[in-house]
């Protein structure tokens, strides 16, 4: 037979009912707030996101324009090359010498 010091020896190792309601509201709670941090931080990560995709699109452009800049400078080159040749050949042709 249970007796009442029975009773209360098990009421101090085991969780009564109240006791688990009580752990179970608690718990909810907690996961509601974890849960609105969650949503917080999903909110800062699509704003984050957002200002990645700006920086990219900047860097796009200037990456574009550094190489427009390159293929420039290519046929600038090129193009001095050409006049440095003619200059040289109509100095040969004219018997001039040009300094150097």
């Amino acid at each position: 037979m249970v007796t009442d010091t029975d009773i209360t020896k098990l009421k101090g190792v085991f969780a009564t009912k109240d006791e688990l309601f009580a752990l179970r509201a608690d718990m909810n709670q907690g996961f509601r707030e974890v849960g609105e941090r969650f949503e917080q931080t999903d909110g800062k990560i699509d704003t984050i996101a957002a200002t990645v995709g700006r920086i990219e699109n900047v860097l796009d452009g200037i990456s574009g324009a550094i190489q427009d800049l390159r293929t420039e400078n290519g046929a600038g080159t090129a193009h001095l090359v050409r006049h440095d040749r003619q200059i040289e050949a109509l100095a040969v042709a004219t018997k001039i010498t040009l300094p150097h």
